[in-house]
């Protein structure tokens, strides 16, 4: 399967989730793949044969060649994130709460093929958190890269 996409939102927006989800739907989705990244373009190489599901995707300047979900959740954000736009991204738009009445137009946009509802069912009432430490420095060198 060769479809890639872009998954993205606000911290506690499901990404995780979705990155979990995706992969055991069969498409390899990475979560937090800027994380580590010294450039964009170690970046563009790392998902060059995947997908990636990143709430750090809104403050680069990555490649928006690939179908990509966009997930609002105004209720969930700390300073790092008061001023963030996801509406300049194009793609499709989802508020949060709509992803389980939506999840099929979803999986369809981001793969063009149909969801596995057993796979589906196994993983929607799944809580996925991540325990992920930030590459700081990395961080930094891309932030700089990406201004």
């Amino acid at each position: 399967m060769n479809n890639k996409f872009f998954i993205t939102g606000l911290p506690r927006s499901r990404t995780a989730w979705f990155s979990a989800f995706m992969t055991a739907s069969g498409y390899p989705c990475l979560h937090e793949g800027l994380n580590g990244c010294k450039s964009i373009a170690e970046y563009k190489q790392k998902i060059k044969h995947k997908s990636d599901s990143n709430t750090g995707f809104i403050f680069v300047d990555a490649p928006i060649d690939r179908p990509t979900l966009v997930i609002h959740r105004e209720d969930r954000h700390d300073g790092l994130f008061d001023n963030v736009d996801l509406n300049k991204i194009k793609g499709l738009h989802v508020e949060f709460s709509d992803i389980h009445e939506r999840i099929e137009e979803i999986f369809t946009y981001l793969t063009g093929d149909q969801i596995d509802w057993v796979i589906y069912n196994t993983f929607k009432n799944l809580n996925v958190t991540t325990m992920l430490e930030m590459d700081v420095e990395s961080a930094k060198v891309l932030l700089n890269e990406a201004s």
